[in-house]
């Protein structure tokens, strides 16, 4: 028997006889995370954020192995890039959209409200006109 012999055989008798804290140690370090992780909501969402860029990575790496994929990369990332621009800008101007639209309406309906006016104006011309070729006669 040899050195390395009697050394193992010694870690292997403290391991055996020496008592299991790494269940507890985990517990006690879940207990202290629990409250800063995020709620089942939102660790879906980042599942599937993380799912959905995994897939698109491993698409654009696997297209530029085929023969003249590099040329498909570029027409797919090209236009990938250009409907992320347009959904950024859509977010970000979502206020301006909402003002401009209730600008909109108040235009309209000062529209309608011109036209009725316009019309009981009409009407009065015509009344107007009328007793005035009465009173020619």
């Amino acid at each position: 028997m040899g050195i390395w012999d009697d050394i193992c055989s010694k870690t292997d008798s403290i391991k055996r006889n020496a008592p299991d804290r790494s269940r507890a140690a985990v517990l006690k370090i879940h207990d202290k995370l629990q409250p800063h992780l995020p709620d089942e909501e939102t660790r879906f969402k980042i599942a599937a954020d993380l799912l959905i860029n995994s897939a698109r990575f491993a698409f654009f790496e696997g297209v530029k192995i085929v023969p003249g994929g590099s040329i498909v990369y570029n027409i797919v990332s090209q236009s990938q890039s250009h409907s992320v621009s347009g959904k950024k800008i859509s977010k970000e101007h979502t206020e301006e959209l909402k003002e401009l639209k209730d600008k909109v309406k108040k235009l309209e309906k000062e529209l309608s409200d011109s036209k009725k006016s316009v019309e009981k104006l009409k009407d009065k011309v015509k009344k107007l006109e009328k007793e005035l070729r009465d009173s020619k006669k």
